[in-house]
């Protein structure tokens, strides 16, 4: 009735401030064993994130949630992709807006870094049409912050964890590697990263 209710009735936001994210959180918790609430569960949330400005935060990992308890379930991961669908790449929006705001702030810049890479654990799926952005805005983030070895470091990582969980295009990943490397060579962050 929350999704109709928002989707149809245009009342999202009414929904998202009278506290129906956080029932729908309580229904995914307590009823973990049943896939067809994890199904409209995360379409409840799709909708209230999409029409009423619902925090994106704790939304993929209900999403992850559901895909962990019921594994071979198609059906509840089609549910959990779209939720994560549409959250990831906002995320990585926003992400990536704070970045260009402070271009020149190397602590935004390793913060951004790494939340782009703790984003990767949502997956190739939820990152479709988004991983080459988020890969350029480390690439530039990592040359603009070259003499800093913990910059360095920290985009090495979240560029590994990108190419691994999410297969991101790797164009541009090896010489960053190597010019971290050379730039900081008794840098043990470093070096362990670019490996």
């Amino acid at each position: 009735a929350l999704g109709c209710l928002a989707h149809f009735g245009g009342a999202a936001s009414q929904a998202v401030d009278g506290g129906a994210v956080g029932l729908a959180f309580r229904a995914l918790s307590t009823h973990r064993q049943s896939p067809s609430v994890q199904i409209i569960g995360c379409e409840v949330l799709r909708v209230l994130a999409e029409f009423g400005n619902a925090p994106m935060d704790e939304l993929g990992q209900f999403a992850q949630g559901a895909k962990r308890a019921f594994p071979r379930d198609p059906a509840v991961h089609r549910a959990a992709d779209l939720l994560l669908s549409f959250v990831v790449p906002r995320c990585v929006a926003a992400i990536g807006a704070l970045m260009d705001a402070a271009a020149g702030d190397d602590s935004t810049q390793r913060s951004g870094m790494c939340s782009l890479g703790q984003l990767a654990v949502h997956g190739g799926v939820a990152w479709r049409g988004t991983a080459t952005g988020a890969v350029g805005r480390i690439l530039r983030a990592m040359s603009r912050h070259s003499t800093s070895a913990e910059t360095q470091a920290v985009g090495l990582w979240a560029l590994g964890r990108l190419a691994e969980r999410v297969e991101a295009p790797a164009a541009g990943m090896q010489d960053a590697a190597e010019c971290a490397r050379r730039r900081h060579p008794n840098s043990a962050l470093v070096r362990r990263h670019a490996d």
